[in-house]
């Protein structure tokens, strides 16, 4: 009896340890440099604010210029980070990994698949 008891403590601690890394979005919660550097001037470098509330996440994209244009779709899970930002008429999508405060990725637009990276402002 006494074994089954550590036993499902233990079960029950790994179980709520998984959920919280899981869902965890606290490492892209906040404001990030971007640089695209193969995309139009306008859009070479711009800042992504990430936000959530109540559980969900939102985000917009402030351009050099002063333009801002709210993410779409945004979606964060095990260190990859998807979104959709409308550009021009164009859906943009953006995906990228997450490592250390910087997120490395790729960048769909009519132009072609853009490289792109991101550094986390403190």
């Amino acid at each position: 009896m006494k074994n089954n008891f550590f036993l499902m403590l233990i079960l029950s601690i790994m179980g709520m340890t998984q959920m919280t890394f899981a869902n965890d979005t606290r490492n892209v919660l906040g404001v990030w440099s971007v640089q695209v550097a193969d995309a139009p001037t306008q859009f070479v470098k711009s800042a992504l604010t990430v936000t959530e509330v109540k559980g969900i996440l939102s985000a917009k994209v402030i351009f050099e210029d002063g333009q801002e244009l709210k993410v779409a779709e945004i979606q964060f899970s095990k260190d990859m980070l998807r979104l959709i930002v409308n550009i021009d008429g164009s859906d943009i999508r953006v995906s990228g990994k997450l490592e250390n405060s910087k997120i490395t990725g790729k960048v769909e637009s009519p132009d072609g698949v853009l490289d792109l990276i991101a550094f986390k402002k403190l």
